[in-house]
């Protein structure tokens, strides 16, 4: 490779600069025109604060970039940051540093998102395909993040990085094998491109790739039992990373250089030096909590095969805990029985900050409602921590039945501004059902499965914080039902008792409060939470008309065998040519019999019946509430709604031989606790018939899951 053009450089050096100086300056602006904490300067922001409003920033910029417009300085300004993102090259560093963003914050998903928004502009470049790989490789898609990194190394890309997150895959894929042969395939795979990697940027003398990839092919040196060879790399290691702690380096280096030390101690057996570098680099960690989260659990691993005890890591290494909240609004003008009076306003806000003070939670996730749900998220902002908004249908209809009617408080400006203000929000239904509770119980699925799926990546703990008086709500989906959900989940609950607070203030009287509860308002149906499967066989349109009977018989009938051998049946299923609809009571259920059909299907002998080769099946899984009761037609069960036409418009994108899920499918799966079926993410897919983009999950049976 030749020298790179000095100009050339120097013009992307100036480009880079203006770049980072428009973030910072929109990022000021954010922060000056809509913190919760206006009265703190810029400067005494924390490096965690400042980056929710970086973040912002760069997604403003991505945004403008992406709707085909340009920023450019005017002339006659002369305090303005520089001219500013005018080409396509700072709209990529955008994209890139945003995507980065979230997998520091240890979210692959929204990171692999990022990236795959930006792969539809910039198909060719380096950095977003290895974030694309990387961000696959921590959501679990191990796979997958393999084809994509093996593509770069067969293209001639051969960095320490891209090398080191392709030995990386071949790592896990080992370490998940169930075959003794496959295991050791992979792990050598992965010990030679790690030394061979270490040796290349030794000779080119790139110490930081060196560090990395050596450190890595000593540990798959100690688990390949090459114990020699792992000890003389990690001494290696362990003087690079010494040397380059003597000089300059930056906060992230730091970080990655006092991990390798004491991964480089662990493989030494040297254990209270291994305590001691990894709490240095927690210390320096300030908010990558993805990065400690992979951090352990390369610590994890080596001390579980050298039979040591692996308790000290976990605090060692800690992250914060993940927190879901919930609580009452406030009260409506005339309410009964009061619950939450506007007038409790600042003790309970009071309450909220002192228990999130004491928690000190990374992320929150909940609805934002006005009273606790609002006043939870303000907190959290404060702070400088991440929130992630659930609500049960869209903002605008939302806001109307659970913001506007709250006399004083300003509530309806403090939704825009907390919506405006999250990490992300999150709908889970196209449109309210008036008057049922299933749209807020599904959205208190949804939100307790994504704060459990995040405390999953990050390898912490959900906590539960309830403003509550205790008793049962106007309806279902509501404080207490959320409280019963995470205390059979067993997360600790963090109660402030709202009946305490407001037993100084005097009784009001007067009609029941705003929101309606009556279920099921529709004669002769309910409104009820559902798993739904769609399934399709490939290859049906190209039998003849002799093998119809034949299909008939073998599919359908090894179906129908299916149901009747499971414990986890449909309550309720449809057939139409080569396609079912199946309704089931819980998504472990319909997960479990998704994969036993998938499996059954894809095993048939259809050669031998004397059907194509390569018949196959793919399967569709969704949940929530949909409407239950008779068709007039058939006078048959009725199970329909916009949730079931999403499950059908999954099922066409679904590979052949595949089990996809929705993300709410996979978050209601997390919030009750499935343990025997594993979802990978795939990413966010454009589904069916222009019905938009949903993330969608790769499922399969978990390590000792056998359907029967």
């Amino acid at each position: 490779m030749s020298d790179p053009d000095p100009g050339r450089q120097n013009h992307r050096d100036a480009s880079e600069d203006e770049s980072r100086a428009l973030v910072e300056y929109l990022a000021k602006h954010y922060h000056a025109a809509g913190s919760a904490t206006p009265a703190i300067s810029w400067n005494q922001l924390s490096e965690p604060e400042r980056r929710v409003f970086l973040s912002r920033a760069r997604q403003t910029l991505v945004a403008v970039h992406g709707a085909g417009y340009e920023i450019s300085r005017m002339a006659a300004t002369s305090d303005a940051p520089g001219p500013s993102l005018a080409s396509d090259a700072d709209a990529l560093r955008l994209r890139i540093a945003e995507a980065e963003h979230f997998l520091h914050a240890g979210e692959p998903l929204l990171a692999y998102n990022e990236v795959q928004q930006g792969l539809e502009y910039w198909p060719e470049s380096l950095r977003l395909r290895q974030l694309q790989g990387l961000s696959l490789a921590r959501s679990g898609a191990m796979r997958r993040a393999n084809e994509v990194l093996q593509s770069l190394r067969d293209e001639g890309l051969s960095d320490g990085e891209t090398m080191g997150l392709l030995a990386r895959t071949h790592k896990d894929l080992g370490l998940s094998a169930i075959g003794r042969a496959e295991r050791l395939e992979h792990l050598s795979a992965a010990f030679r491109i790690y030394h061979d990697a270490y040796r290349s940027s030794l000779e080119r003398g790139r110490v930081a790739d060196a560090y990395y990839t050596g450190i890595n092919a000593a540990t798959m040196a100690l688990l390949l039992d090459k114990g020699k060879d792992a000890r003389a790399i990690a001494a290696n290691v362990r003087e690079l990373c010494l040397q380059e702690l003597g000089g300059d380096v930056s906060g992230d280096a730091e970080f990655w250089l006092k991990a390798t030390l004491g991964e480089a101690a662990l493989v030494l057996g040297e254990l209270d030096e291994a305590r001691s570098a990894y709490r240095d680099a927690a210390q320096v960690s300030e908010g990558r909590f993805g990065d400690l989260a992979s951090t352990r659990r390369q610590a994890n691993l080596l001390l579980d095969h050298m039979g040591l005890e692996a308790g000290w890591i976990l605090e060692a290494l800690a992250a914060p805990p993940v927190l879901v909240f919930t609580g009452h609004m406030i009260d409506a003008p005339g309410r009964a029985q009061p619950r939450f009076p506007p007038d409790l306003e600042a003790v309970v806000q009071a309450a909220i900050r002192s228990r999130i003070d004491s928690v000190k939670p990374l992320a929150a996730y909940g609805s934002a409602a006005c009273g606790t749900d609002i006043l939870c998220l303000e907190a959290m902002l404060e702070r400088g921590a991440e929130t992630h908004i659930i609500l049960p249908f869209p903002p605008e209809e939302f806001r109307r039945v659970s913001v506007d009617f709250a006399p004083g408080g300003d509530w309806a400006r403090r939704f825009e501004r907390v919506i405006e203000s999250a990490e992300s929000v999150t709908v889970t239904s196209e449109h309210r059902a008036t008057g049922s509770a299933s749209s807020y119980e599904y959205a208190n699925l949804v939100l307790t499965g994504m704060g459990s799926l995040r405390a999953g990546v990050l390898g912490t703990d959900v906590v539960g914080l309830a403003v509550w008086d205790g008793l049962p709500g106007d309806g279902g989906g509501g404080t207490a039902a959320a409280v019963e959900l995470w205390e059979a989940r067993k997360f600790r609950v963090e109660r402030i008792a709202v009946q305490e607070l407001r037993d100084s203030l005097p009784a009001e009287t007067g009609e029941p409060g705003s929101r309606p509860q009556t279920d099921h308002p529709f004669a002769g149906f309910r409104h009820e939470i559902k798993a739904m499967l769609f399934a399709d066989a490939v290859g049906y349109s190209r039998l003849t008309e002799d093998q119809i009977p034949i299909f008939i018989s073998r599919f359908l009938g090894s179906v129908a065998r299916l149901n009747d051998e499971v414990d986890y049946s449909p309550m309720h299923c449809e057939t139409a040519g080569d396609g079912l609809y199946m309704v089931f009571a819980s998504v472990a259920d319909a997960g479990r019999y998704a994969i036993a059909l998938s499996e059954m299907v894809h095993t048939m002998d259809w050669e031998g019946a004397g059907m194509p080769g390569d018949m196959d099946i793919r399967v569709a899984l969704h949940c929530g509430p949909v409407f239950c009761g008779k068709d007039p037609v058939t006078g048959r069960p009725l199970y329909t709604g916009p949730h079931t036409s999403r499950t059908a418009r999954i099922e066409p994108i679904t590979p052949p031989g595949q089990v996809y899920a929705s993300s709410a499918f996979a978050a209601v799966a997390a919030a009750v606790g499935v343990t025997d079926v594993d979802f990978r993410y795939v990413g966010r897919t454009q589904l069916a018939k222009k019905y938009g983009s949903l993330p969608l999950f790769h499922v399969r049976r978990a390590s000792g899951f056998l359907p029967a």
